[in-house]
């Protein structure tokens, strides 16, 4: 719980990408959708650059965690990516348990208030995860989909926090002793008073 206190800045901005990208992913495949295969292109071109975007975003969070992990300000937590995911996606997981739910049982008997369930969680699951429509609709009959389309963002930002912390030198260089530059070899005499 502490975790979502400190970093629920984090979270917000991973809903804002979503949202974003479900914009996008939108209009791309609205703007595609006559040849398949250049609609199915551009499906995985908004899946991939919304990746991306999310791996981008966690991974700089990595890298200055790692500077404070490194300093001894912080302990080392190798799944705060993947909490901080989890917490991004938890209303894409309830649509997607729910959407499985509606569609179980209404295989199962026929139920009307399941077929109503399964239909609205359904469509608001593909509405707020259009960055996946185009992939989405090569599987539409299948009642899980719903529920593997938060996996790989969850697994992109695990792995995104874990490079962050080890890479974490890479935010800035080490800094070069300054010489004289034209006395090369003698030091800096502000050196020797310390």
């Amino acid at each position: 719980m502490d975790l979502y206190r400190k970093q629920g800045y984090q979270i917000v901005r991973l809903c804002l990408y979503q949202f974003g990208m479900t914009l996008f992913g939108l209009v791309v495949a609205m703007a595609t959708r006559s040849p398949k295969a250049l609609f199915i292109a551009c499906g995985i071109f908004s899946a991939l650059f919304y990746l991306y975007l999310i791996y981008s975003l966690v991974y700089e969070l990595g890298q200055k965690d790692g500077l404070r992990i490194e300093a001894g300000r912080r302990t080392y937590k190798p799944l705060t990516g993947f909490w901080l995911a989890l917490a991004a996606n938890s209303l894409n997981i309830l649509l997607g348990i729910l959407s499985f739910i509606g569609k179980t049982v209404f295989d199962a008997n026929g139920a009307a208030w399941a077929e109503n369930l399964y239909g609205i969680a359904n469509a608001a699951a593909k509405f707020i995860q259009g960055m996946y429509v185009a992939l989405l609709t090569l599987i539409m009959d299948a009642s899980y989909a719903n529920l593997l389309t938060p996996i790989p963002g969850i697994i992109v930002c695990t792995v995104a926090y874990i490079l962050g912390v080890k890479y974490c030198h890479g935010v800035r260089p080490p800094k070069e002793e300054k010489r004289d530059r034209y006395y090369p070899n003698i030091s800096d005499p502000r050196e020797k008073r310390k």
